[in-house]
């Protein structure tokens, strides 16, 4: 019981950090309030009069699908338009390859770095002190993150969804059970969980306030596609392929929505479910841009661009020792293994060469109390005091050993450290696999490509509607990194954690650092770590 009442204060203690009952929940509406007029905007979109709305355009989206990424369906033949050829569309997607996803982006990329001569990454101004080891790496702007946020995106979301279009066919030999509930799955489950699992990875393991821009621009771009909606509504590719192209009777605002891929699912369960929820569709016509689309490449974007991987940069330069006793608990067969985490070497000392106890200093109050005035500038790096005895241990070991480790206790570190990472726990073989696969940024991958695979699967968008989509979710991106995540929420997070501001709202850590706070796992909740 005393263990789980713990638990509890700990976890309240954290996700509350100085708020209370009322302004907690009062902060969470207000950040996601742009989240909240979005779904009433959708829900009360067929309250428009019909005679006042704009046309309905059927063929605008079909052909730029085509003609920007190729006829690969042969939906021109499918079709019956003689007065195009197939060729014409892969000569066009070629040319919107090479110009709009490559030169395009590429003379944007040169503009901000040789000829702005921008010195940080544009699309993450911190990034040299968040994903490299500062004392060793310089800004480039020719590294593959500073090419691949956001300038690569288009090319990358080009190429993902001529692979996923491949797998998506539209031929009934392509549809199976085991495809219909991966596809319901992520269209529809996952369509609503991702962005919430993503909010509550975003506030475990990032700063304060990550979480608000993240709800911002969810809200931003799903207004903005809202309103597209509403004023240049576009058919969606099951309208083209259940009543054709020169359709005109069943393009007006009367039209049922309909749940398209959806239905074989339902088949499969035997219910109505999707079938009924997509005919009391406010918005049939809305499918460009996919919204579907936009929240799962934004949820993408957060996990690549704000995880890191661990680099365990708060034990270089300090030693930890292990203790491991045999059977019958003899002092003498106490041994201490040591790391050096810069050279991935190890050496073993016996009790006889054993380090005196190590005094640890309240270490987080000593920094906070020294602040400095340059970013530069490092803030002392050692939080261990060791005796005569023992330095002049390690100093006859470095003239002797030849693979002794490198103990430079006056090497300082960039950031305040407020904890004491134990390699023996953070060097373990899982925590090892997490690091080599930067799971969050595996996870994102994994869930755009299939997101967007479902939704041509399930015949909801063309690969056009899903690459406008991610346009929206980038430009929303960039505009609350550019007008409030660099500039006010990382911005104060690294002054707190380089020491030149005072962390008074204890907003150097993240809420998983203050639930683990004092143990061995708090380093693991740390974007810096």
């Amino acid at each position: 019981m005393v263990f789980i009442v713990n638990v509890v204060k700990r976890l309240y203690n954290g996700a509350i950090n100085k708020r209370n009952l009322i302004t907690l929940p009062l902060n969470f509406l207000i950040n996601f309030s742009l989240i909240f007029l979005w779904l009433q905007l959708f829900g009360h979109a067929g309250i428009v009069p019909n005679d006042i709305r704009p046309k309905i355009n059927s063929h605008i989206a079909f052909f730029a699908d085509l003609y920007l990424f190729g006829d690969y369906w042969n939906e021109i033949k499918n079709q019956g338009l003689s007065n195009h050829h197939i060729i014409t569309t892969f000569a066009t997607s070629f040319a919107f390859l090479v110009i709009g996803t490559i030169v395009v982006p590429l003379s944007i990329w040169y503009y901000l770095y040789y000829v702005k001569r921008l010195k940080y990454n544009f699309f993450n101004k911190f990034d040299y002190l968040l994903h490299y080891n500062v004392n060793t790496q310089t800004f480039s702007p020719k590294h593959f993150r500073s090419l691949f946020l956001p300038f690569f995106l288009p090319l990358f979301t080009f190429i993902i969804l001529n692979i996923d279009h491949y797998f998506a066919s539209q031929n009934q030999e392509n549809f199976t059970k085991a495809k219909d509930l991966l596809a319901w799955t992520f269209y529809v489950i996952l369509h609503v969980t991702a962005p919430i699992l993503t909010a509550v990875y975003l506030y475990v393991f990032h700063p304060a306030g990550v979480l608000k821009c993240f709800a911002l621009t969810l809200g931003i771009q799903n207004i903005c596609g809202v309103f597209t909606h509403m004023l240049l509504p576009m058919a969606p590719p099951w309208f083209t392929h259940m009543y054709g192209i020169y359709d005109t009777e069943h393009v007006n605002y009367t039209q049922e929505g309909f749940a398209a891929g959806l239905t074989r699912f339902d088949a499969h369960l035997g219910s109505h479910m999707n079938t009924n929820g997509f005919h009391l569709s406010p918005i049939v016509f809305g499918a460009v841009p996919s919204i579907h689309s936009a929240i799962g490449f934004q949820c993408f974007l957060f996990l690549v661009a704000t995880s890191t991987k661990l680099k365990n940069r708060f034990v270089k330069n300090t030693m930890h020792n292990r203790l491991s006793q045999s059977s019958d608990d003899s002092a003498s067969d106490v041994n201490i293994e040591y790391f050096d985490l810069n050279s991935d070497k190890s050496f073993k000392l016996s009790n006889e060469q054993s380090f005196d106890q190590l005094e640890i200093n309240d270490y987080n109050e000593q920094r906070l109390s020294q602040p400095q005035n340059e970013a530069e500038e490092y803030v002392a790096g050692s939080m261990h005091s060791y005796s005569s005895d023992a330095l002049s241990t390690i100093s006859g070991m470095s003239e002797n050993a030849e693979n002794t480790v490198s103990l430079n206790t006056n090497k300082k570190s960039p950031f305040v450290e407020y904890y004491i990472q134990d390699i023996g726990v953070s060097s373990r073989f899982y925590f090892r696999i997490l690091n080599i696969i930067s799971l969050p940024r595996v996870l994102g991958f994994l869930f755009i490509t299939i997101q967007w695979w479902a939704t041509i699967y399930l015949d909801h968008h063309y690969r056009f509607d899903l690459f406008i989509g991610m346009l929206y979710a980038l430009f929303a991106n960039i505009f609350i990194n550019q007008l409030l995540l660099q500039p006010k929420i990382m911005e104060k997070f690294i002054d707190i954690r380089l020491g030149k501001k005072a962390d008074d709202d204890n907003e150097g850590r993240t809420m998983g650092m203050r639930v683990f706070k004092g143990t061995k796992y708090e380093w693991f909740f740390d974007p810096l770590a």
